[in-house]
């Protein structure tokens, strides 16, 4: 069902329409990139209220999702923007030309120079232009996550290696945190919680996907690093949250992971395992119900909407049976 529009009540011309953040909420897009694409690439011309606000339609949401598509396959705003524009017998049919500009390499070589620089505010330029212009899913996939991979990789031949890569994940940490405590109160589907296994201290990952699923409506009750397994269940019970999703880096030994699979029975609701970890196979996690999320954030992310509805009332869980 369509969200009718509050701006102007009663007003039979917006009766199915509905406003940006219910847009952005559908989509994963945020409110301030779906504005510019608006502003930049004319890719949407939604209706105004007579205060000015926009209103949205069902065309607009497809026409969203199907941009989304196309950038993750690699294909530039500026082409997408051009075809788009066309009547949209042709949209569903077109395969655009591939985006050779390097834009995301270029936004990854100027991020790496501000970091061997210490140059927070070149950082910072970097982010605000990719993040204005692409969905942060895709801004995280192709920006944040090949940066932290470089520097990972090449600390050990940089004599200033260690302290590069403190600075930018310290700065992705600050700049996360603030995006994330910005939108909290913007968020009003299923609580989910989210935190690290114990032992286990690395979160920009899970912040990451935390904020991802937060831009899909989901209120996020983060709890970070090293949280204890035996304090989930009371947390689930007195938040009434839908889900829980951990992250862990390293190979889980074969105890913390039978502490998992009893955590996935206790619960109640759906019990998720992220990060590398999660990559491979863990049958007595599964076995009790356990679901696997893999490393790649943005297949997470679709696993996550598929078992639990943002929107859910009661449990909100859907299970998926094993066999298919």
């Amino acid at each position: 069902m369509n969200k009718q529009s509050t701006d102007a009540p009663g007003e039979a011309a917006y009766q199915d329409g509905f406003p940006i953040r219910v847009l952005a909420e559908r989509t994963g897009v945020a409110t301030s990139t779906l504005r510019a694409w608006e502003r930049r690439y004319n890719l949407l011309t939604p209706q105004r209220t007579p205060k000015g606000h926009r209103v949205y339609r069902e065309k607009d949401a497809r026409i969203v999702e199907r941009v989304v598509e196309l950038l993750h396959e690699g294909h530039s705003l500026a082409a997408i923007a051009k075809q788009i524009r066309q009547p949209v017998q042709r949209i569903e049919r077109w395969q655009p030309e591939m985006d050779l500009t390097g834009v995301w390499r270029d936004y990854l070589q100027d991020t790496l120079r501000a970091i061997g620089d210490f140059s927070h505010e070149r950082i910072e330029a970097v982010f605000n232009e990719a993040s204005s212009l692409y969905p942060l899913d895709m801004v995280t996939e192709r920006l944040i996550e090949p940066t932290l991979v470089a520097l990972g990789q090449g600390w050990q031949s940089n004599p200033a290696g260690i302290a590069e890569e403190h600075f930018y994940s310290c700065w992705v940490r600050n700049r996360l945190g603030a995006r994330f405590h910005h939108g909290y109160n913007q968020a009003t589907g299923a609580r989910i919680l989210c935190a690290c296994i114990p032992g286990d201290n690395h979160d920009i990952g899970l912040m990451l996907f935390a904020l991802s699923a937060q831009s899909r409506g989901y209120r996020v009750l983060y709890f970070g690093q090293d949280l204890p397994l035996e304090q989930i269940p009371q947390i689930v019970e007195r938040s009434g949250a839908r889900a829980v999703i951990l992250s862990a880096r390293e190979p889980l030994i074969e105890d913390r992971e039978r502490q998992l699979a009893a955590l996935s029975r206790q619960s109640g609701v759906p019990a998720m395992l992220g990060g590398q970890a999660s990559d491979k196979p863990l049958p007595t996690f599964e076995a009790a119900g356990g679901i696997r999320l893999g490393s790649r954030m943005l297949a997470a992310l679709q696993v996550l909407v598929s078992r639990v509805d943002v929107h859910s009332g009661g449990s909100g869980w859907r299970r998926i049976s094993n066999d298919g």
